[in-house]
């Protein structure tokens, strides 16, 4: 379970004034219930989960966490060109204290590199480093799952692999999406919230928040 509590996160601008992304934010993101967060592009959704995984440092307010959180999905930084895939693998399953036989195993098979993982990532194709990328994160066994956005790394079969993926896993991880897209939010989530201008307001029924959403965008896009 995530929890925020008078959540705020800010940042000076370039005159030295100070300019909210969000503020007050009370929410509690259950465990078993993947929900969306709707936000126009330029609302603050990438904020708001590297806040909640820690990428990021709240201005004010507390965040509780129970259960491993994920960095978001398409975060790269964790990630080094100059090394392999078993290399990155193992810092990684260092860092976050997972097995790594256990995690190489799973990664290997999901992204189907095969001697590709023995390759510095900047040796390898976009679309191969993508797949490590998105199969490493899945391998380190996270409570919590972020995406920004969407699924947007690999090709449209490996998409496709990973949402499924995903669904089939629902009893084991709990997905928390922030998104433009409502449509693609509703494949994926039972709830649904909206953030904009800094407040998040929740929706008993995803498609009451996507019509919230959609009335809102207008002005966006």
């Amino acid at each position: 379970m995530i929890t925020l509590e008078n959540a705020g996160k800010a940042y000076r601008d370039r005159r030295n004034g100070i300019q909210w992304v969000f503020q007050n934010l009370n929410a509690v993101f259950h465990d078993g219930d993947n929900h969306a967060v709707l936000a126009p592009r330029g609302q603050g959704k990438t904020t708001l989960l590297n806040v909640i995984c820690g990428n990021d440092t709240l201005s004010q307010g507390e965040i509780h966490r129970r259960g491993r959180v994920s960095y978001p999905m398409d975060f790269r930084a964790n990630i080094s060109q100059k090394l392999t895939g078993r290399q990155n693998l193992r810092f990684l399953t260092d860092i976050y204290g997972r097995n790594y036989p256990e995690a190489l195993d799973f990664c290997a098979a999901f992204s189907a590199m095969d001697r590709q993982l023995d390759l510095p990532l900047k040796n390898i194709q976009n679309q191969a480093r993508a797949r490590f990328a998105v199969s490493a994160l899945l391998s380190l066994g996270f409570n919590h799952i972020l995406i920004d956005d969407t699924i947007s790394l690999g090709d449209q079969k490996f998409r496709r692999k990973c949402m499924n993926y995903i669904i089939d896993n629902s009893d084991k991880f709990t997905v928390l999406l922030a998104t433009s897209d409502p449509d693609y939010a509703a494949k994926m989530c039972k709830s649904a919230s909206v953030l904009h201008q800094g407040k998040l307001t929740f929706f008993d029924d995803l498609n009451d928040a996507a019509k919230a959403f959609n009335e809102i965008n207008k002005v966006y896009v």
